[in-house]
């Protein structure tokens, strides 16, 4: 496999459009606000805590959450968090040899299993806050702590870098060689 130039260049420039689009455009923040949407149902049930309020801030958006009398924020940010689009949609972007119509199920696929994704990382908020964990006694509370821990660590690993990478290889990148007859690793 030989990595084209054109490649290269293709993703740089879709990669830096997007991120100023996700950054200072807004598009960053309204994806958030869809992941918080659906995901305030799905963390009710399981945590206990709903969505009180999304503040804008200078860093993105803060979520603030309640139960009972108990609120806080969220100690991350989604416009930070769910980044891990716009790689994704960069790498399909830039992908030569595939067609508009297997591009848009490519990136459609993706952002599914993606904002599925990020609906789990929001579900998991209030843990990061240490809250719902504190009830449990102790030694439970430090086994949660340690879950939420490697959780959100194998997130940063798989959600920023490498799920984006597999969703692209798996619905751009290794098609197009198959339907061309070519062997299952082709140049980009």
């Amino acid at each position: 496999m030989r990595p084209s130039a054109g490649f290269l260049l293709r993703f740089l420039l879709l990669a830096g459009g997007l991120f100023a689009a996700w950054t200072f455009g807004g598009v960053g923040d309204a994806y958030g606000r869809a992941v918080i949407g659906v995901a305030n149902p799905f963390m009710t049930v399981i945590t206990g805590f709903h969505v009180s309020a999304v503040e804008p801030a200078p860093a993105g958006l803060d979520v603030v959450i309640r139960r009972g009398s108990t609120e806080t924020t969220i100690p991350f940010q989604p416009r930070e968090i769910f980044s891990g689009l716009l790689p994704f949609l960069a790498l399909v972007g830039a992908t030569a040899r595939i067609q508009l119509r297997e591009r848009a199920k490519a990136i459609g696929l993706g952002m599914a299993v993606l904002f599925v994704f990020h609906i789990g990382l929001m579900v998991l908020g209030p843990y990061m806050t240490g809250i719902p964990q504190s009830r449990l006694g102790l030694v439970w509370m430090r086994r949660v702590n340690v879950a939420i821990n490697v959780l959100y660590g194998f997130y940063g690993l798989v959600g920023y870098a490498a799920l984006p990478f597999f969703l692209w290889f798996w619905l751009a990148y290794r098609p197009s060689a198959e339907k061309a007859g070519r062997s299952s690793v082709p140049t980009v």
